[in-house]
């Protein structure tokens, strides 16, 4: 059973990037075979030729989140992520940034790739197309995107030091009205 010190506002976002982002094929469980899912709907999304330098680049990378991940959460070394050792991770990762520390390095590096994803023009701002577009593939709707972008965003572009203050707030606040907790469309565990 996950630790209970997440409040179940938190648990609820928590649980919604476990489902939207990492669960790839939807089976409740993340794994290996989920990161290579993702890296065609990314590749898709930013129109990569599959063998191609930024298709090679971000299956390296998500590799790499992916063993990040696993050292991290995959308590029982199964090669697989639960919901329940999802919420264990994320309750010592939400007391260590809240102590000072930083997000561990495989949670940064998905941080600057799903930064870079958003940033389709590679203009390091993510605009409310850009955001929509990526968000659309993920099952969330073009308005939910907009309304959400508008929340996050104030209606200016989004600078990366911007999404990655967004991606903490997302993850350690437990107010309700946080900016961040629409990082991932507009949120249903309000």
């Amino acid at each position: 059973m996950a630790d209970s010190s997440l409040t179940d506002f938190k648990r609820r976002k928590i649980l919604r990037v476990f489902h939207l982002l990492y669960d790839t094929n939807q089976d409740g469980m993340i794994k290996k075979e989920d990161f290579g899912l993702a890296v065609e709907k990314v590749c898709k999304i930013l129109d990569w030729t599959k063998g191609g330098k930024e298709y090679s680049e971000a299956e390296e990378t998500l590799n790499l989140i992916w063993e990040g991940l696993k050292k991290y959460a995959d308590e029982n070394q199964d090669d697989k992520v639960s919901e329940d050792e999802w919420l264990k991770m994320w309750t010592e990762s939400v007391k260590d940034i809240k102590s000072g520390k930083e997000f561990p390095e495989w949670q940064k590096k998905f941080v600057d790739f799903m930064f870079k994803v958003n940033d389709k023009s590679g203009d390091n701002e993510i605009d409310e197309n850009e955001f929509s577009t990526v968000y659309q593939a993920y099952g969330i709707s073009k308005d939910n995107c907009s309304t959400a972008f508008k929340k996050i965003s104030g209606g200016k572009n989004i600078t990366k030091p911007q999404f990655e203050a967004l991606w903490k707030e997302y993850f350690v606040s437990n107010d309700r009205s946080s900016k961040g907790n629409y990082l991932f469309g507009v949120p249903d565990f309000i």
